[in-house]
């Protein structure tokens, strides 16, 4: 009976333990998200680009992979158009905003909830507004 109990403890405490474990995607994003609230963008942007390569071999996406995957492209649209923000040169800054504008339409079209596809519609159509403008 007491090795029953011991053995359920452990299944217990193993099943907690690996629920506990981020994959290296949740990692990979968290760095990115650092590196974006630190102001530090051109990291950020690589940490993004990252899980979209990653995702991009793949052919059949389950849908938490999808929804990481239009994450991962708002994140680095977000972080070109401050790329764009920072730019030394008008030409510059028509080039991240360009690359945030592509990036900011993959991650609306690859939305599953309607929440998020109208938080990325928001980031898309700020990014053609400051494109619009400089143009």
């Amino acid at each position: 009976m007491k090795l029953f109990k011991v053995s359920t403890l452990f299944i217990i405490f193993f099943m907690i333990f690996l629920q506990g474990c981020k994959s290296d995607i949740e990692l990979t994003m968290e760095r990115g998200n650092y590196f974006y609230l630190n102001g530090d963008f051109s990291e950020a942007s690589l940490e993004f680009k990252k899980i979209i390569l990653q995702h991009s071999n793949k052919n059949n996406l389950d849908i938490k992979e999808i929804e990481i995957l239009a994450h991962a492209y708002q994140q680095l649209a977000l972080s070109q158009a401050q790329l764009g923000d920072q730019a030394d040169s008008i030409k510059e800054r028509i080039i991240d905003y360009k690359n945030a504008l592509e990036n900011s339409k993959k991650a609306e079209s690859l939305a599953i909830k309607e929440g998020k596809r109208s938080e990325y519609r928001k980031t898309r159509l700020g990014i053609e507004n400051k494109l619009k403008l400089i143009q």
